[in-house]
């Protein structure tokens, strides 16, 4: 399960973590850098999606060879 911090004010999810803790932390870090804030950020849980209805975008990524010198 991820969780999502929102703004309530433009109805957007403004960025996911991997648990409720990373999601608090970043909700009282935005918190401290703007009080005024409050009330407008919450967060939600995020289901992740099922895998028949999501694809990720893009193409496969050619694979990183390493360089070596003699």
């Amino acid at each position: 399960m991820l969780w999502g911090l929102v703004d309530t004010f433009v109805d957007e999810l403004i960025a996911c973590y991997g648990s409720r803790d990373q999601a608090e932390r970043a909700l009282l870090d935005v918190l401290a850098d703007q009080p005024e804030w409050a009330g407008t950020f919450e967060i939600v849980p995020v289901p992740t999606p099922a895998k028949s209805h999501w694809r990720p975008a893009g193409r496969r990524a050619a694979r990183f060879r390493c360089k070596t010198t003699p």
